[in-house]
């Protein structure tokens, strides 16, 4: 393995690849990108489809690879619950299908995870605890996991909580009906701890420097409802918080697996091996939805 050996992205049209590739271009890096949209190859963006068995089981990078970042997968809890088969296809069989073949090739295999392999009973799961999901996509994630972290030390699995980018489509839909003067009904039993995109792939440039093997939680260093969220957003581009009215997740027409209560994880690891720090949660929100702000539209 070499210094000047390429990173490969697998899965870098989702928020979080397609953001860790910009970083890691602009940085100068050797980066390689899988796509499934044919109108994008090039000789940096290959094709890869995850959801064909037969084509990961024969698929091998073009060139030994430095990392791995294992950023494709069905990420809709929707999607999980209502077409298992077809996400256990694509979030477990063929994803570790994937990681023994790069692992095998002396790649280290970053696989990205989430909070969901918990139940949410607690605050501040610790990683070293049994996983305990609630829902059909943690369920997945923590298979994956499973099967992932008995490889190799080659591998490492790195849970996140919310990541927000600058296009949430919710916070979107609150400001355009805020700033038309319609109300806004966020969950006030729901909570997330949210963290940047930018800071999501700050850890995930930074694990590919360490290479530290097994399992590192990257956190926002509290939880807060969407009630709250919704009222800070309100308050931020002027709009009157009278048009936030909360609901409780039950009273919503929606199938929801769970309610944690919390989905905050420790972070003692990524602080200690990789030294960082979870940034504030409201700068994180702030930054979700600052940049769709029209200021010239603002009310007085």
């Amino acid at each position: 393995m070499k210094p000047t050996d390429p990173l490969l992205i697998v899965g870098a049209d989702g928020s979080i690849g397609r953001a860790l590739a910009a970083r890691l271009v602009s940085e100068g890096k050797p980066v390689i990108q899988t796509t499934r949209r044919l109108d994008t190859l090039s000789e940096t963006r290959i094709f890869l489809d995850l959801t064909k068995e037969k084509e990961v089981e024969d698929w091998h990078p073009p060139c030994q690879v430095a990392t791995a970042y294992l950023c494709a997968g069905v990420s809709s809890l929707e999607q999980c619950r209502t077409n298992p088969v077809q996400s256990v296809a694509v979030n477990v069989s063929n994803i570790v299908k994937l990681a023994k073949t790069l692992v095998a090739s002396g790649t280290f295999v970053i696989f990205l995870s989430t909070n969901q392999v918990y139940d949410g009973s607690i605050p501040f799961r610790k990683a070293e605890e049994p996983v305990c999901p609630q829902t059909e996509y943690g369920r997945q994630k923590a298979e994956a996991e499973r099967q992932i972290l008995v490889l190799d030390n080659l591998v490492s699995v790195v849970r996140f909580t919310k990541v927000l980018n600058s296009n949430m489509p919710l916070f979107q839909r609150w400001i355009q009906a805020l700033d038309n003067h319609q109300s806004i009904h966020p969950f006030s039993d729901m909570v997330m701890a949210p963290l940047p995109i930018s800071f999501a792939v700050d850890v995930l440039n930074r694990q590919a420097e360490v290479r530290l093997p097994g399992i590192v939680q990257v956190s926002g260093e509290k939880d807060v409802s969407y009630l709250e969220v919704a009222n800070y957003i309100a308050q931020q581009i002027g709009a009157s918080l009278d048009l936030v009215q909360s609901l409780r997740s039950k009273e919503a027409d929606l199938q929801i697996e769970s309610v944690p209560l919390h989905t905050t994880l420790d972070t003692s690891q990524m602080r200690v091996e990789l030294g960082l720090e979870s940034p504030d949660v409201w700068s994180a929100i702030h930054s979700a939805f600052s940049k769709n702000i029209r200021n010239n539209d603002r009310p007085n």
